[in-house]
């Protein structure tokens, strides 16, 4: 992250200001928008889990899979790639 000060962080505050957080510079545009603290902060996996209810639904379908042993080992996989299974 850059800390923008004086005349940098001037222009960008008026172009926040008068609601233009669109613009352009040699044909590419960007967009400026505000990120919160809890935006930039690392989560764990607990709080991602339960913050995400389909992640937490394909994480609960992986772990019945490996208990009834529907899975595949990456050797396997590669395998069935090779072989034009998959």
């Amino acid at each position: 992250m850059k800390k923008l000060e004086g005349h940098q962080a001037e222009v960008i505050k008026g172009m926040i200001n008068e609601g233009q957080t669109i613009f352009e510079i040699e044909g590419r545009r960007y967009e400026i928008s505000a990120i919160s603290e809890k935006d930039l902060r690392n989560t764990t996996v607990k709080e991602d889990v339960e913050s995400n209810t389909e992640l937490m639904d394909v994480l609960m379908q992986a772990k019945r899979d490996i208990q009834e042993g529907n899975y595949y080992t990456s050797e396997e996989m590669r395998e069935m790639i090779r072989k034009g299974e998959i």
